[in-house]
């Protein structure tokens, strides 16, 4: 819509309508007929489209409309274009996740379950939606159950978390768990985003569980670690699963062996990386446990 300015004796003033001038003599401004009709048919347009009945001298139909449920359409799920975003969609994209399923055993996700919350009410293996199906940054959420769950994708795609790439393409969370997978932009695959199942696999929650030797890094820097030594000899040198980056607090050891209630175990700092044993026998088999950062 627009003024009227084509038509010719319509009288605008500045391109705006004007009222008659009786000092001056200055005639108003004519409302041409088909001007008219078109306002008043694109206001019936909006009042209509909203399911009301145009009724006459009812002035606030417009209004009744503009705030109606029907004139607007909740646009799709992972709609990105310049449609208007209904308080539905707004909700749906930053507030509440968009619903719930509680699932049983094992199950391949679709993109029907992204952006709800997916919940594992037994032990099982979920299956993430096929990656070309999901628009980049889509997220699924999910809670193990009791039992714990794994979660793995399909065949061809990628699985990773912060720190590296998923062994097997596959995840494994202790019961109760809440974690959140990313559809990632490029490489057809999945990250780990967040959730309290995520800590397991950050960088400062780093491991290695063997009963060998291992180690458990904490986020404060400090680092656990021990092992498992067979003997041999009076002496032995024993290097660390990793190297302390900064300095050893606490070493000790254990002989596990049994027969030998005289041992006696002597245990020296070499580094940040090594330490000796020394006895009064071959222990054998003996456990060690080193604190450090």
């Amino acid at each position: 819509m627009d003024y009227p300015k084509s038509m010719p004796g319509v009288g605008l003033l500045n391109s705006r309508f004007v009222d008659e001038n009786p000092i001056t003599g200055t005639p108003g401004s004519l409302i041409p007929a088909e001007w008219g009709n078109a306002l008043t048919e694109e206001v019936l347009a909006v009042i209509k489209a909203a399911g009301i009945e145009p009724t006459e001298g009812l002035n606030t139909q417009l209004l009744e409309a503009l705030r109606g449920k029907k004139l607007y359409e909740t646009p799709p799920q992972f709609d990105a274009s310049q449609k208007v975003a209904t308080t539905e969609f707004v909700q749906r994209a930053l507030g509440s996740l968009a619903g719930q399923t509680n699932y049983v055993g094992d199950v391949a996700l679709t993109v029907a379950d992204v952006g709800k919350l997916s919940i594992f009410t037994s032990p099982g293996t979920v299956t993430l939606p096929e990656w070309s199906t999901v628009p980049a940054g889509g997220l699924v959420s999910l809670v193990a159950g009791s039992g714990g769950l794994n979660v793995k994708v399909r065949s061809g795609e990628s699985l990773g978390t912060a720190s590296a790439g998923a062994p097997d393409n596959t995840l494994s969370f202790v019961g109760g768990s809440y974690v959140t997978f990313r559809r990632l932009l490029l490489g057809g695959g999945w990250g780990l985003d967040s959730g309290d199942g995520a800590l397991k696999y950050s960088p400062a929650f780093t491991a290695s569980l063997n009963t060998a030797g291992g180690y458990q890094r904490l986020p404060s820097g400090l680092i656990l670690q021990w092992g498992l030594a067979t003997g041999g000899a009076l002496s032995e040198t024993i290097t660390y699963p990793i190297a302390f980056p900064k300095s050893v607090l606490f070493l000790s050891g254990g002989d596990i062996s049994p027969g030998f209630a005289d041992l006696r175990f002597s245990l020296f700092r070499l580094s940040q990386s090594q330490f000796q044993r020394f006895s009064n026998a071959d222990p054998g088999g003996w456990n060690w446990f080193a604190i450090g950062f």
